[in-house]
C-alpha cells in the first residue's frame, strides 16, 4: 500500500493533536512529538533529549505518564556542584494542589540517558502514589533508604538501564514517503 506524503502528515497530525499537554516541534514535513509542556530542560539539553525519546519506548512512556499529570511540574537542571555520593537525584516538593520535581544532573553528558530514565521513574513513583517510606520498612519490596528521607528504587534503577540500553541500540531505519 502506498500512502502520499500528505496522507502520512495529516495521520501525524491527528495523532499528535490528540495528544494533551505535549510540546511539538515544527519540522520541514511534519511536527514531531518533543518533551511534555510540564518538563523544563536546561538550554542546549532539548535535541539531547528529543533522540532519546525517539529511540527509547522507556522514555517516551514515562513523558506520557507525566504529561498525562495536570498538577505536575518538572524541572532539569544541571547542577556542577553535586555530591559526589550520588550520580544525579530529584528534589520533590508537594504543594497544596501540585507537585514539583526538580532534576539535579552532572555536568557531564556521560550516563545522561540512564541518569535522566531513572531519574524520571522516580517521578512517575509520584505520579503513581508509591509509598516510599512504608515500603523501605518491607524486606524484599526493592525500596531502599539512603538516609532520612532518601530513598533508592531497584524499579528506578532497572528503568534507568532499559532506557540507557534503548538509547545505545542501533535507530531503526527512518522510511520517507515519496
Amino acid at each position: 500500500m502506498r500512502v502520499s506524503r500528505s496522507g502520512l502528515v495529516t495521520g501525524a497530525l491527528i495523532v499528535l493533536l490528540n495528544l494533551a499537554n505535549v510540546n511539538t516541534q515544527e519540522t520541514e514535513d511534519c511536527q514531531i512529538l518533543v518533551l511534555p509542556a510540564n518538563v523544563g530542560l536546561p538550554k542546549g539539553f532539548e535535541q539531547v533529549v528529543t533522540n532519546l525519546y525517539r529511540q527509547s519506548p522507556t522514555f517516551r512512556a514515562q513523558c506520557d505518564k507525566i504529561a498525562a499529570a495536570p498538577n505536575l511540574s518538572v524541572s532539569v537542571r544541571i547542577d556542577p556542584i553535586m555530591n559526589s555520593s550520588c550520580r544525579a537525584f530529584t528534589v520533590f516538593r508537594r504543594r497544596p494542589t501540585s507537585l514539583v520535581a526538580d532534576v539535579h544532573l552532572p555536568p557531564t553528558r556521560a550516563l545522561l540517558a540512564e541518569l535522566i530514565g531513572h531519574e524520571f521513574e522516580h517521578i512517575v513513583e509520584q505520579i503513581e502514589g508509591v509509598d516510599l517510606s512504608a515500603l523501605a520498612d518491607i524486606r524484599g519490596s526493592g525500596v531502599h533508604r539512603v538516609d532520612k528521607g532518601l530513598f533508592e528504587t531497584d524499579r528506578a534503577q532497572k528503568t534507568g538501564q532499559a532506557v540507557a540500553n534503548e538509547a545505545r541500540a542501533k535507530p531503526a531505519p527512518t522510511r520517507r514517503a515519496n
